[in-house]
């Protein structure tokens, strides 16, 4: 399989998969993700509906060897427990090299994995694919961007646990003025409020020069948490039509390239 790249439309090692599994969980809310290998690099997003979209980035340069044909377009579709799991083979304490090959559609995605601490140890999976569908395209080339917060992920996770589960409906009141950042809570019968000026030492960076107000549903913000426990940091991107961007970082300085978007479509009471 070593002997060269120009049978399979695409190839890729890296000398650990453990974040490249990280990330993985951190975006597995659906049971089948769909793969794209481009030639910047590898994407794996899932849906929800209509109303959310997550993505998980590794760009070519955080593999050690890197090829994808630039004649096709690689894309297929892939359970992302089972990729997960199979990263994973060797248990979570072992760092394990990682190759993979797609010869073609319909092929399955090999992956071959050797633990590093074992050198005469290595595995082979073969993991079936489906013809993928088109990627909802949620964002609006007319929408500006109109807020931009950048905030400390393990505090942002800690805000969110402590939501009452009762609670449905969040609420994002983003203002130049004092507090500047509001967030409210809705349940059937409570509703909470949490101030967030842009002092607080969960804020990193705050821009907002109107004030606006949107409404999501509260267990798709949450659908980040795993991306949360995972990551340093992460950015929220108001547009002017309510869609949600959230980029998370991840928390390994050696992976700084590595990261998750989510698009969160807002309440349709409010646009």
């Amino acid at each position: 399989m070593d002997s060269g790249t120009s049978d399979y439309y695409f190839t890729a090692s890296m000398d650990s998969g453990r974040t490249l599994c990280s990330l993985l969980k951190a975006i597995q809310f659906q049971e089948l993700a769909i793969f794209c290998a481009l030639p910047e690099g590898l994407k794996l997003t899932v849906e929800e509906g209509k109303c959310v979209q997550a993505s998980a980035y590794i760009p070519a340069d955080n593999f050690t060897n890197y090829h994808v044909r630039d004649d096709i377009d690689v894309m297929f579709k892939i359970s992302i427990a089972v990729l997960a799991e199979t990263l994973n083979i060797f248990g979570s304490g072992e760092e394990s090299s990682l190759k993979m090959y797609y010869r073609c559609e319909g092929s399955p995605l090999l992956l071959v994995l050797q633990p590093q601490s074992f050198n005469n140890i290595m595995t082979d999976c073969e993991i079936s694919t489906q013809t993928a569908d088109s990627v909802l395209e949620l964002r609006d080339e007319n929408a500006t961007e109109v807020a931009k917060l950048v905030l400390k992920a393990p505090a942002f996770l800690g805000l969110l646990a402590d939501i009452e589960r009762s609670c449905d409906i969040i609420e994002l009141n983003l203002s130049p003025d004092y507090p500047n950042v509001r967030i409210v809570t809705y349940g059937m019968q409570d509703r909470s409020c949490i101030d967030v000026p842009k002092t607080s030492e969960m804020v990193q960076g705050f821009s907002c020069e109107n004030s606006i107000t949107i409404k999501y549903q509260l267990p798709h913000i949450r659908l980040i948490m795993k991306a949360l426990a995972v990551s340093t940091k992460v950015v929220l991107r108001c547009s002017s039509n309510g869609l949600l961007l959230l980029q998370l970082k991840l928390e390994k300085e050696e992976q700084r390239q590595m990261f998750s978007e989510f698009y969160i479509v807002p309440l349709l009471d409010d646009f």
